[in-house]
């Protein structure tokens, strides 16, 4: 798992929680909701999550004062499945996310980053 260069950003006013891997991207995907950053290799590099308190079912609260998170993405053709783990006082949320997006990829692919504030 990747720790390095990664970083939570919750904007309160805004409602908006940015997880990201601290690569530069080469596009952005909007989704609803959610707006993926995808590096130059095919990956996600970042997710940023719109009306984050609603979307995740967690209180603004709760997201602001997140210290970790993990992401898991499982990368299979013309499909990406998202799955954020929140460590909350000792209790594990998971938030699973299917998204159809086609990225290129031609195998089943998993991928897990850890998010440290």
């Amino acid at each position: 798992m990747a720790k390095s260069n990664t970083e939570i950003i919750y904007n309160l006013e805004e409602d908006i929680l940015n997880l990201s891997r601290g690569k530069p991207s080469q596009a952005s995907l909007e989704i609803g909701d959610f707006i993926l950053d995808i590096d130059f290799d095919g990956f996600v590099s970042a997710i940023e999550i719109l009306n984050a308190s609603e979307n995740l079912g967690l209180s603004k609260e709760i997201l602001e004062n997140l210290s970790q998170a993990k992401m898991e993405i499982i990368y299979k053709p013309n499909y990406i499945f998202v799955m954020l783990i929140f460590n909350l006082k000792g209790i594990e949320k998971e938030i699973r996310i299917p998204l159809t997006v086609d990225l290129g990829h031609k195998e089943i692919e998993k991928r897990e980053v850890l998010f440290v504030r």
